[in-house]
């Protein structure tokens, strides 16, 4: 039944270029005819525009104007579009990033049916739709990990290093007494559903970076197949993660580059793969 396609859905984000680039229908471009040599770098400099279509008489786009660097209207050079410069508008948010990384461009035109239909450009990534792309992958791992600490530590074994982390920061800040105390706060919070008959897994209430500390001290990481170095590396992960838990701030900028984004979504991607390998062979 055709129903039945909506409760097989894996309910996982899919973002796509058309998702987060800009239609034809709706951007700003130049026509042909108003060409004059001069109304183009006045419209990419008031508007600042690194790309911009040309529009022909008979209303294909086969041309653009580009910056020859961002941000700089001093030099605008003309192009023809090439085979290149275009994906399809379907394409998934994840092989654009890669795209971007890869292929060290800035731009493409989006297609459909062999027409220009739109355009997508690195500062397009700062949308919120790829920020809800990312968190629902934080979102996963976080469940994931969650799974695989409370797989290997018993709840004792879990609250005895919450205890030691609490004892640890109010050791460390006996003179400054604003600073609030997140692991005892965990285990007041937790020991407060307890209380109340709603007690729930420690895990649920740890951070991603919690969960990252707590199998490196437990060595959990050999499990997978990560040495201390590595697993340590992958606190990175950790910068993207606030990033997306503060939507204001912008996802790229000059020191989250493309290159760091696409890395830090490579770490993501290869350590869910080892977590769901390692929880299929263990049945848990």
């Amino acid at each position: 039944m055709i129903e039945d396609l909506y409760f097989l859905d894996d309910g996982k984000v899919k973002i796509s270029a058309a998702t987060v680039g800009i239609s034809k229908k709706r951007w700003e471009y130049i026509h042909e005819s108003e060409d004059d040599g001069i109304n183009h770098i006045k419209k990419m400099k008031s508007q600042r525009f690194d790309h911009l279509p040309i529009v022909s008489k008979n209303g294909n786009i086969n041309e653009f104007y580009k910056t020859k660097a961002p941000d700089n209207f001093e030099h605008i050079e003309k192009h023809t579009i090439s085979f290149e410069d275009i994906i399809p508008l379907n394409t998934n948010i994840e092989t654009i990033i890669d795209k971007f990384h890869k292929e060290k461009r800035t731009f493409y035109f989006l297609s459909f049916n062999d027409d220009v239909s739109g355009l997508i450009t690195i500062g397009n990534l700062n949308c919120k739709q790829v920020q809800i792309y990312i968190f629902s992958l934080i979102c996963e791992l976080e469940k994931e990990l969650a799974l695989f600490v409370n797989y290997h530590l018993s709840h004792e074994e879990i609250l005895d290093w919450l205890n030691e982390k609490a004892i640890a920061f109010e050791q460390a800040n006996m003179k400054d007494k604003c600073k609030t105390n997140k692991y005892q706060s965990i285990i007041n919070q937790y020991e407060e559903l307890v209380e109340s008959g709603l007690e729930n897994y420690l895990t649920e209430h740890f951070f991603l970076v919690d969960l990252f500390n707590i199998i490196l001290k437990k060595k959990l990481f050999k499990n997978l197949s990560y040495s201390g170095n590595n697993w340590e590396d992958l606190n990175s992960i950790n910068n993207i993660r606030n990033k997306i838990a503060h939507p204001t701030r912008s996802l790229l900028d000059k020191n989250n580059t493309i290159d760091k984004l696409w890395e830090r979504l490579l770490k993501i991607k290869k350590l869910l793969f080892k977590l769901n390998s390692y929880k299929k062979n263990q049945g848990y």
